[in-house]
């Protein structure tokens, strides 16, 4: 498992129009998924819906994911499942 530089973390967000709070950062796919699964599900969608997640992964050399990530329809219900599914491919 691959981890992010130093400075390069994922830094988990509320939306801006929510305050823009960060509510945790990641340094690899693990600690990414745990924070899919604990998140409030307005900053998941924010990133998902915003894209957030490919280009990180892409720099962690997770191009797997990526592809599974850019083909992923998002949907408030279950966005978390899929984001996971994606992660653990």
């Amino acid at each position: 498992m691959v981890d992010a530089p130093i400075g390069k973390e994922f830094v988990f967000r509320m939306p801006p129009d929510k305050g823009g709070a960060v509510v945790g950062r990641a340094r690899n796919v693990n600690e990414l998924a745990n924070l899919v699964k604990t998140a409030p599900l307005e900053a998941v969608l924010y990133h998902a819906k915003g894209n957030h997640f490919a280009p990180w992964l892409d720099m962690l050399g997770e191009r797997t994911v990526v592809g599974s990530l850019r083909s992923m329809v998002i949907n408030d219900k279950t966005v978390r499942v899929a984001l996971l599914r994606a992660l653990r491919s």
